[in-house]
């Protein structure tokens, strides 16, 4: 396996909005990454809206500059991550979210996603402090945090903060 990730961008073709409907089909996906009813005409309005959020311009004030990728093996899509610049607007630190096809899941590739983001916030955007957040239930989250390093800081609403 070639894990990489590739910044959405505005010439990405159907293989990547055939992965983005395959993992919106999901019902027991965590970090779902686009609605259950997303189909091919949202494609060109998601592209333009996740550039949009990497740029920080523009966004409204409930919304945090976000950097969109695709987990990449070799040349295909497998999965979708985000990292946004900050927990929320007023809350400074910045948070990550991965989703991988089935196929892919619980072979380690979720740490790798969450290692490559992690150096992406810290060498080139300057975040100095990631929360990373799991949902109670999701077991396979929490291993890969706790295998990164991460102390549990607490749990509120369903989730595990570390």
């Amino acid at each position: 396996m070639n894990i990489w990730l590739k910044e959405v961008d505005i010439n990405d073709d159907d293989k990547y909005c055939n992965l983005l409907i395959e993992l919106a089909s999901y019902h027991d996906v965590y970090a779902r990454p686009v609605p259950s009813g997303f189909s091919k005409n949202d494609f060109d309005s998601f592209k333009k809206a996740r550039i949009q959020m990497a740029s920080g311009i523009d966004l409204p004030s409930f919304v945090v500059p976000t950097n969109t990728y695709f987990v990449m093996d070799d040349d295909m899509p497998i999965g979708y991550a985000t990292l946004k610049h900050k927990l929320k607007p007023n809350i400074p630190g910045g948070h990550l979210g991965c989703c991988l096809k089935k196929e892919y899941q619980n072979k380690g590739i979720g740490r790798m996603v969450s290692e490559m983001l992690s150096e992406v916030a810290y060498y080139d955007l300057g975040i100095e402090k990631l929360i990373y957040t799991s949902k109670c239930e999701n077991i396979q989250s929490q291993r890969s945090i706790s295998k990164m390093g991460a102390s549990f800081v607490g749990k509120q609403d369903g989730y595990y903060f570390y």
